[in-house]
């Protein structure tokens, strides 16, 4: 199998007249360094995928599901033929929504639900809303099977009904919502959540809120421990517990995201984004973008570039 190792940022093909894409990928191919500002949701029905996510790697086993984050750096490699769903869709418009990124903070790079330590009832929920979303979807298209492969592009041509797609967005809300309460859930099996993070739920909340709303000011871990009624030392304990990373290293992931933004703005120099999305240096800007994303921030700025590809496109997927 044959892959083609340049990195582009994926301009993602939705469905006509849409911001949204679901389909059923049927390649047996290797996808190589790309992103995208959709959120992604892959849900492997018959063979499973390695995906690196922003150096973190993920073995995406038949019917677990992985969450992408948007904007994440990402590679996918197929270990076997299979069909594979997929959900792309531009989460941009969403922006004002300030939970939205809180949840992505929480999820980044990707969050992986495994169908053999998920709770049922916590999965079974999860797999209804995508169901709902492919009902909704293909309801204006003719009927599709997941091995009909010569249907694909009469599906992508088809228009949705009217408020179709905002049932769907609806939907894929509900889901990331659903997440987000249940983040600890989806990290039980790789770290312990304490019972003092989730008794405090409700103040550790307010404190990611608190910080996506400054993190481009100077916020120190006594500020913010402070303002959410705590200690330093115990809130530093909790907070870890609660998001999965330190205080220092979720603030640093909301500067990251923001920049992410501000590098599609051309007239920008790195240095300026640097300092607007709060680092205190250009050079601390560059090395933490480089270790979270993979690569320094000029090269993720060249890769913003027109490509097509996936499964509609032969030079993005070699077979």
């Amino acid at each position: 199998m044959s892959r083609h190792h340049d990195s582009t940022k994926e301009t993602v093909q939705h469905k006509v007249n849409t911001s949204l894409r679901f389909f059923i990928n049927r390649l047996h191919a290797d996808f190589p360094a790309h992103w995208h500002t959709d959120i992604e949701i892959i849900w492997p029905k018959e063979a499973p995928y390695r995906v690196v996510c922003a150096n973190q790697e993920y073995y995406v086993d038949i019917d677990d599901i992985l969450l992408i984050c948007p904007t994440v750096l990402h590679e996918i490699y197929s270990l076997s033929p299979g069909n594979r769903v997929y959900i792309q869709a531009d989460m941009s418009g969403l922006g004002s929504f300030k939970e939205i990124d809180r949840a992505f903070y929480l999820m980044y790079p990707a969050l992986h639900i495994k169908k053999a330590t998920c709770p049922s009832d916590i999965y079974d929920y999860l797999c209804n809303c995508i169901n709902e979303i492919m009902e909704v979807y293909f309801g204006s298209a003719p009927p599709v099977h997941i091995h009909e492969e010569e249907m694909d592009d009469v599906i992508a041509f088809t228009e949705l009904a009217p408020y179709d797609e905002l049932e769907i967005y609806a939907t894929l809300m509900k889901f990331i919502a659903f997440c987000g309460k249940n983040i600890n859930l989806f990290r039980s099996s790789e770290s312990s959540s304490s019972h003092a993070a989730l008794k405090n739920y409700d103040s550790l909340d307010k404190a990611c809120a608190y910080i996506t709303e400054h993190f481009t000011e100077e916020l120190t871990l006594e500020k913010v421990a402070s303002y959410a009624g705590f200690s330093k030392y115990h809130f530093e304990r909790i907070f870890s517990d609660y998001t999965g990373m330190t205080f220092y290293q979720y603030l640093q992931q909301a500067r990251i995201n923001y920049a992410v933004t501000l590098l599609s703005n051309p007239e920008l120099t790195v240095t300026d984004i640097s300092y607007q999305a709060g680092f205190a240096s250009c050079n601390a800007f560059t090395r933490a973008f480089k270790k979270s994303t993979g690569c320094p921030p000029s090269q993720f700025r060249i890769l913003n570039e027109v490509r097509h590809p996936l499964s509609a496109n032969e030079y993005f997927a070699q077979k």
